[in-house]
């Protein structure tokens, strides 16, 4: 006993010592560069920055300010990682500044997870029977292979790999003691970790439920429901009481999407389960015998060529007994903590297929699953059964082995051993890991460090082009480096952005951060919620504003620049611009109504530079409906169903000639701007189908009022003269919603029409009011 307990000590200490040199192997830059970037860029940079603005510059533990300023986020939503940036603010404020340190605590804390983990499937492997070296060398294995592995790239709080092993083992004290103490552990468990990420409350909840509903069905006795419930409620209930108290009670923000967008995207498919092509067995099948199909990012789950055979030769040894014993027969008086382990982890697998909601016919009974929802992501449910299935299989193995102390037993399992050694070393070099180097975190580099800019003189940074992420009803991707550089700045100087890549926002807080960045319209309603009357400051990224200067331009109107170098550029906004940008349109159509009247011909009630009728418009004002944006009507449809606007020949239409199709849409319903609007184009004789064009709403937004309703405007080049057009929109996606649109107008491209109301000027769909 004495002799095993030492032996036991020194496969601890192996493993840490083991664990400590491997992750020296693969990580070397940790340890000589710790305070650089694994990715410079996108999810990756947008982690240490919030991480570190949240530490350095938020006023609470609770809410992230640094973005979709002036409103911010949830800590949590903000994926500022609110214990380590909640920990390192502490220190800070208390002890010693360590913000500066931030990107170095993120990447140790990684490397920390992979040690813990390992030491807790070795704790776990000893408790199931195996012998310490066996034990140590398949919990480095397995560590080293988990899918985990990959969120290195740039999901951070999901690369915690301790998470799951920490929770394995506590469920095995649990099953040998049945004690409130280690209930109590899980409790701190899914307190701690779900501060990290909210996924992991999730993931770690429902395999806590599985795992009591099977142990309860094993043997269902009242007072063992009762026992379980007991459990249950102090494990899952503190935490799950503090979460709804802290992320959800009294929150103010009451439109965020009801189901986000990805579900059926981001789940598993069995071939991320069995296969890997980082695997060289698996590339040569991929190139050279038939394409594995990849199931993305989100679903990657391979479980290794050795627990995938193990879980073959298990399920052919339970068929052989006609289903009569257990599917897992080792780990002596665990024996039932695995098999009921087995059943969570495989319900967990199918649930990360997005089953039953990907059976086709299936998808609208995702609308009756309240919060589940809500957790689009569900590839990574299959985590549990990765470690789930290599603990069984490494434990009835070495069982296998034990048993008749063969010597060719032994032989085989340490070939297993080695197999899993492989694998491991070609997933966890498959990912590139490598620490990056940006230039403005260098000391005397920093944006704090250009010369003339008092950062105190602004209140927010805008960066241009613009990119809104998050509320998953308007998309507006970051393009290049603005992003990082925004960031940067923002963390360096304490300048929060409007700029947003965060997660389930607030969809009318997205649609008036849009209104203040796109084409000159209304007074912003946003600059209403502006705590004070500060500039802005545009950080402008040269390359990528050209690309999108035709959207953004007119942002530096009014606009006075305080740096550039050949990259960026920086410019002081004051916030009467936006004001001043609508006069001068104003003043601009004025002026051309009264100084070309003469090259201004009445048409159909409009002035047109063309005397021809060569425009459609269409106020749709006879149609009553609830909601209108001008003139009392509009046309009103269901969103799920096809919806015509158009269905003709334009007026003098021209082949090969661009036409602008413009109109006014109703955006504020939750995820109607992911919908699409269609032009198609037939022969008006035979009906021949001559082209199709299709459109992603918030793609092609021009303007917005203050009222939820925006303009959006399509370019098509039809392909005959006398062809019939046909104009309509729809969302597949959202099932039953109201469809609202109004003041259509189609035009040649090079045509502009005007009108003067008694109260307000018209150009082109835009309705300026006017005394």
């Amino acid at each position: 006993m004495k002799d095993r307990f030492s032996d036991a000590n020194l496969g601890r200490l192996a493993v840490i010592v083991l664990g400590i040199a491997l992750l020296w192997l693969r990580f070397p830059d940790f340890f000589v560069t710790p305070n650089l970037v694994i990715e410079p860029y996108a999810d990756g940079l947008k982690a240490y920055t919030n991480i570190e603005y949240h530490a350095r510059h938020d006023s609470s533990f609770t809410y992230f300010e640094g973005m979709n300023y002036p409103y911010g986020d949830h800590a949590s939503a903000a994926v500022t990682q609110p214990l380590v940036s909640g920990l390192i603010k502490v220190v800070s404020d208390y002890v010693v500044d360590i913000t500066g340190y931030t990107r170095a605590i993120v990447n140790f804390s990684l490397l920390l997870g992979i040690l813990l983990g390992a030491y807790f499937l070795y704790l776990s492997f000893l408790r199931l029977g195996t012998v310490p070296w066996w034990g140590a060398a398949a919990s480095l294995g397995i560590v080293f292979l988990s899918p985990q592995i990959y969120r290195f790239i740039a999901h951070y709080g999901l690369s915690h790999i301790e998470v799951l092993p920490i929770l394995f083992y506590l469920l095995i004290r649990l099953e040998e003691a049945h004690s409130l103490k280690y209930s109590l552990w899980m409790a701190v468990a899914l307190l701690v970790f779900p501060l990290i990420h909210f996924y992991y409350f999730v993931i770690m909840a429902m395999t806590i439920s599985f795992y009591f509903f099977f142990g309860f069905l094993r043997k269902p006795t009242v007072r063992r429901f009762f026992r379980y419930l007991l459990h249950f409620s102090v494990q899952i209930g503190p935490p799950l009481v503090f979460f709804y108290l802290w992320m959800y009670h009294n929150n103010p923000v009451t439109d965020r999407a009801a189901r986000p967008w990805g579900f059926f995207h981001f789940h598993s498919i069995w071939e991320d389960i069995v296969t890997s092509t980082a695997m060289p067995y698996f590339a040569w099948i991929n190139e050279e015998v038939i394409a594995i199909q990849d199931g993305g990012f989100e679903g990657k789950g391979y479980i290794g060529l050795v627990a995938l055979i193990g879980l073959l030769v298990l399920t052919i040894r339970w068929v052989s007994s006609g289903f009569k014993a257990s599917f897992v027969q080792a780990g002596g008086e665990l024996q039932p903590f695995l098999n009921k382990m087995m059943l969570t982890s495989l319900v967990l697998l199918l649930l990360s297929f997005g089953l039953p909601f990907t059976i086709p016919g299936l998808e609208g009974l995702l609308d009756y699953t309240g919060p589940y929802q809500q957790f689009r992501s569900v590839g990574r449910f299959n985590w549990p059964f990765y470690y789930a299935i290599n603990l069984i299989v490494f434990t009835e193995l070495w069982a296998w082995i034990d048993q008749s102390k063969a010597q060719w037993k032994l032989g085989l399992g340490i070939g297993a051993l080695l197999l899993l050694g492989f694998e491991a070393y070609h997933s966890c070099t498959d990912p590139d890991l490598k620490l990056d180097d940006i230039r403005q975190l260098h000391e005397g580099e920093t944006f704090a460090d250009l010369p003339g800019i008092d950062y105190r003189e602004f209140q927010a940074t805008v960066p241009l082009p613009y990119f809104n992420l998050g509320s998953d009803n308007f998309w507006i991707e970051a393009s290049g480096n603005v992003m990082p550089w925004t960031l940067i700045l923002g963390m360096q100087a304490g300048l929060p952005t409007t700029g947003a890549a965060l997660t389930r926002t607030s969809r009318s807080q997205a649609y008036n951060q849009l209104q203040l960045v796109y084409e000159p319209y209304r007074i912003p309603k946003i600059l209403e919620d502006f705590p004070n009357e500060k500039p802005l400051l545009l950080v402008l990224g040269k390359y990528q504003f050209e690309q999108q200067k035709a959207r953004f331009e007119h942002m530096l109107t009014g606009a006075q620049l305080l740096f550039e170098n050949d990259q960026y550029a920086l410019y002081r906004l004051p916030l009467t611009a936006f004001e001043e940008r609508i006069e001068a349109k104003v003043r601009d159509i004025n002026y051309t109504l009264k100084a070309d009247s003469a090259a201004l011909y009445p048409v159909a009630g409009f002035l047109s530079r063309d005397s021809t009728h060569n425009f459609f418009y269409e106020s749709f004002d006879t149609l009553a409906t609830e909601r209108y944006y001008r003139g009392g009507g509009a046309y009103t449809g269901e969103v799920s169903q096809p919806n015509v606007l158009f269905d003709g020949t334009l007026p003098r239409q021209y082949g090969t000639g661009w036409y602008t199709f413009s109109t006014w849409i109703y955006v504020d319903v939750d995820r109607l701007a992911t919908g699409f609007f269609h032009i198609e184009e037939y022969d008006a004789q035979s009906g021949e189908h001559l082209q199709e064009q299709h459109y992603r709403i918030y793609d092609h937004f021009r303007t917005f009022d203050s009222n939820g309703w925006a303009l959006v405007e399509m370019g098509f080049i039809p392909q005959r003269s006398n062809s019939r057009i046909r104009f309509w929109v729809d969302n597949q996606d959202i099932g039953e919603a109201p469809l609202f649109v109004d003041e259509l107008l189609i035009r040649h491209d090079i045509a502009e029409i005007y009108q003067k109301g008694q109260h307000y000027l018209f150009k082109n769909n835009r309705w300026y009011p006017v005394e």
